[in-house]
């Protein structure tokens, strides 16, 4: 009887141990899901039975490479390069800088003085932004600007020599000089880790693209409306420093002219002066 359970289980084992071989341990290559065996043994004197049970599993993690792939994600590559359009409208408007009385007699009596609620700066900026590291850059690009300059007095601007003078032979209902300009930027960026917080400040060259006035009168009851270009003594090259802040989409922006908007002196009522050229306004797009 003792020998005759002896083999029993000696076939057991052998058939057990038979079919374990045949359905080894399982590794899921793929990603790091790996099948394990558990096991229960039974010592019967000489004769070992195993039972295995295949169904539980074990899910291990890399460690070191889930690490390198969350650096991964952080980092960006740079330099990296973007192009925006942005819009911006604000107040053109000008300060004067005298000179001596002497340096040219005053041809004129009117007042330079603009009236500022409807002076107006127009600009339409293609911005390329060379991403040095992610907090900072270089923002260049090609944009223009459209200046409209409004008067107190009732007067004129004479389109060659750039005289402003008091008219007081007509009325005039609506008399806008303007300046047009090609610019090119050239500004340091800053941003804050979120991208979402701007500031460049730099300086601009701009090209005078063309000048002229657009003038509404009436007279013996008859209306007219007519658009005179000229040079008006504006000169051709104009060099600013400026600075944009934006916070997303919207932003401001403030600029003032390094150099004279007018070639030659300007004669008013006040005396002989240059004209320095700033506009201020908001942004949309960003910067």
């Amino acid at each position: 009887m003792k020998k005759s359970m002896t083999l029993l289980f000696t076939l057991v084992a052998i058939t057990i141990n038979a079919q374990s071989d045949s359905t080894k341990n399982k590794i899921d290559t793929t990603l790091n899901k790996v099948d394990t065996v558990e096991s229960t043994e039974f010592d019967f004197r000489n004769v070992k039975v195993i039972i295995k049970d295949k169904n539980k599993k074990v899910i291990t993690k890399d460690k070191k490479k889930d690490e390198n792939q969350a650096e991964s994600d952080q980092s960006s590559n740079f330099p990296t390069v973007s192009f925006t359009t942005t819009f911006g409208i604000g107040v053109a408007g000008y300060s004067l800088s005298n000179q001596e009385v002497g340096v040219r007699n005053p041809v004129s009596n009117a007042s330079l003085d603009l009236d500022y609620g409807k002076c107006r700066n127009y600009m339409i900026n293609g911005n390329l932004m060379f991403d040095i590291h992610k907090n900072f850059g270089i923002l260049t690009g090609l944009g223009v600007e459209f200046n409209r300059y409004v008067f107190k007095d009732n007067l004129q601007v004479t389109p060659n020599e750039g005289d402003f003078v008091k008219d007081t032979a007509i009325s005039f209902g609506s008399y806008k000089f303007k300046t047009n300009y090609l610019n090119i930027p050239l500004m340091l960026v800053f941003k804050s880790n979120n991208q979402k917080f701007k500031l460049a400040v730099g300086g601009t060259f701009s090209y005078n693209i063309g000048s002229k006035v657009k003038q509404k009168y009436s007279v013996e009851n008859v209306d007219y409306k007519s658009t005179i270009k000229g040079n008006y003594n504006i000169a051709p090259i104009k060099f600013s420093l400026g600075a944009r802040i934006a916070y997303k989409k919207i932003g401001l922006y403030v600029n003032y002219g390094l150099t004279k908007m007018n070639q030659g002196s300007v004669s008013h009522s006040s005396g002989v002066s240059d004209l320095m050229p700033f506009s201020a306004g908001i942004t949309l797009g960003g910067l």
